[in-house]
């Protein structure tokens, strides 16, 4: 649990990224997409331990094909990537990484 007084919050581009891999999983794409802006990010506290993320990214195609195994991280945008803006709204218990996030709602166009 976070100590009293801490800011316990996951770090944007943390949250970002699960929701962006949920919803690769999710779709039919081809090639993955990756995070590559964050617009804006709120959260919000439910107590006792709870935060609700609410995010607005914008995502690129990368030249890694879609698949549950595939590492972000390491793939590279393609060149006339197509570029999409994501709400995503993520809820979580930062600091214990035994409870997994769940990615509410998700919409990208």
């Amino acid at each position: 649990h976070c100590p009293p007084n801490q800011n316990c919050l996951e770090p944007p581009l943390n949250v970002a990224n699960f929701a962006m891999d949920v919803h690769n999983r999710m779709s039919s794409y081809l090639y993955a997409f990756k995070v590559v802006n964050i617009i804006s990010d709120t959260a919000q506290l439910y107590p006792p331990a709870r935060v609700k993320y609410m995010l607005q990214i914008q995502a690129a195609q990368t030249v890694c094909e879609n698949h549950a195994s595939v590492n972000l991280t390491d793939c590279a945008l393609q060149s006339n990537a197509e570029i999409m803006t994501c709400s995503f709204t993520i809820i979580a218990v930062p600091g214990n990484d035994y409870i997994p996030k769940h990615l509410l709602s998700d919409q990208c166009v």
